[in-house]
């Protein structure tokens, strides 16, 4: 008989089931783990136009307190004063 009309299949019979099953859970791991890369890098991609803005919005917050507080800087400390002591009220 020809060998490739009819190949012989290794014989697993003697092979432990872990031994059987462990090319079965790498493939289905490689398959997450794609999986959660593709979905981390959707998710960074939807996320980082969002985070650009609120880091730009961050920035001009920032900077208009600081010309409030150089334009009026008692009302600014009378304001920091009153803040802290309604916050050190509220923690008691």
């Amino acid at each position: 008989m020809n060998q490739f009309n009819n190949p012989q299949v290794p014989d697993t019979s003697l092979l432990s089931d872990s031994e059987r099953i462990a090319p079965v859970a790498a493939d289905t791991i490689d398959r997450a783990v794609q999986g959660a890369h593709k979905a981390v890098d959707r998710f960074a991609d939807t996320a980082a136009p969002t985070v650009r803005h609120l880091a730009q919005t961050g920035d001009a917050w920032t900077a208009s307190c600081r010309a409030t507080v150089r334009e009026q800087p008692l009302m600014a400390l009378l304001a920091a004063f009153a803040v802290g002591a309604l916050v050190g009220r509220i923690t008691r």
